[in-house]
């Protein structure tokens, strides 16, 4: 447990765009998905937003919550007013905790702890968070990103303090079920194959085989195959592929490399097959995922 408890201790909550904002019926995109989590806090109005083959129906009173490198469908009829948290919760190795955990991704708060003072004191100590750049053309990841670490070197310790320990009780909410079988075997298989899950995220742009990877664990292939699988939730290939795709996803965000050269980044020689694995995966073609983000509307 020990183990467990240093995994969670060395999560790194970086805060990218935090306001009080209302939307309107403009608030209506499909296949949306960013290399970064969201935390909506409903104050009043109405809207819906799809993921994970269901429907959420935002209200006042409930917390919601959409993991990174999740395609999500948004839609607002008249208007809404709500908090919004774009955010990443990356573990040592780079991996964003969010992109493997199974969860809840809507709970009711009414009456507890999470209510609309806690995000206003949320507010005050991350100043300045909001998204400045309204225009709707423009890519805006890469800049917002730079502007929060900036931001982050030159805010008080105490600030930092306390917002990881606000986001920190935020999350708690969506992980309710302590007892939920994947999330303790996941748990479980981070601290198992801490060393494989570093050596894969660093070695992105490499072949790997199941051998190699068995042999860091000192497991025979099919045994590691399988426990990995049943750890982690996934088979090891599969694995791998969805943390190309999601360094994929900040290499379109984040650079104007061609898709030739962001494929052969993150392991993949042939160009038609990077494609056609990214639709697979996010639901969209890579030059409609880049396309599709410069003309979004980022809230």
């Amino acid at each position: 447990m020990i183990g467990l408890k240093k995994i969670i201790d060395y999560l790194d909550i970086t805060i990218l765009n935090i306001e009080l904002y209302t939307v309107g019926p403009e608030w209506n995109y499909r296949n949306v998905s960013n290399p970064y989590s969201r935390i909506y806090y409903i104050t009043d109005g109405y809207g819906t937003i799809r993921h994970h083959d269901r429907t959420y129906e935002l209200r006042p009173g409930s917390l919601y919550l959409i993991p990174c490198y999740t395609t999500v469908d948004m839609f607002c009829p008249n208007a809404f007013t709500h908090y919004y948290v774009h955010f990443t919760s990356r573990l040592q190795t780079g991996l964003d905790i969010l992109s493997i955990f199974e969860c809840h991704y809507q709970e009711t708060v009414t009456g507890g702890l999470i209510n609309s003072a806690l995000f206003d004191r949320l507010l005050k100590l991350n100043p300045n968070k909001e998204l400045l750049d309204y225009n709707a053309n423009k890519p805006i990841y890469q800049q917002v990103l730079e502007r929060a670490i900036k931001l982050d070197q030159d805010k008080p310790v105490s600030n930092t303090f306390e917002t990881n320990a606000i986001m920190r009780l935020l999350l708690s909410v969506f992980f309710s079920e302590h007892s939920h079988p994947q999330v303790i075997n996941t748990l479980h298989g981070l601290k198992r194959f801490e060393n494989v899950l570093e050596f894969i995220q660093d070695n992105l742009d490499t072949p790997m085989t199941i051998g190699q990877l068995a042999k860091k664990s000192n497991l025979n292939p099919t045994y590691f195959s399988n426990l990995f699988s049943k750890l982690i939730g996934t088979p090891p290939l599969q694995y791998i592929n969805k943390r190309r795709i999601e360094k994929a996803q900040e290499l379109l965000l984040g650079t104007d490399e061609t898709l030739y050269h962001i494929a052969q980044q993150v392991g993949f020689c042939d160009e038609y097959y990077f494609s056609r694995l990214f639709k697979k995966i996010v639901g969209i073609s890579p030059d409609h995922y880049r396309k599709q983000e410069q003309i979004i509307h980022q809230r």
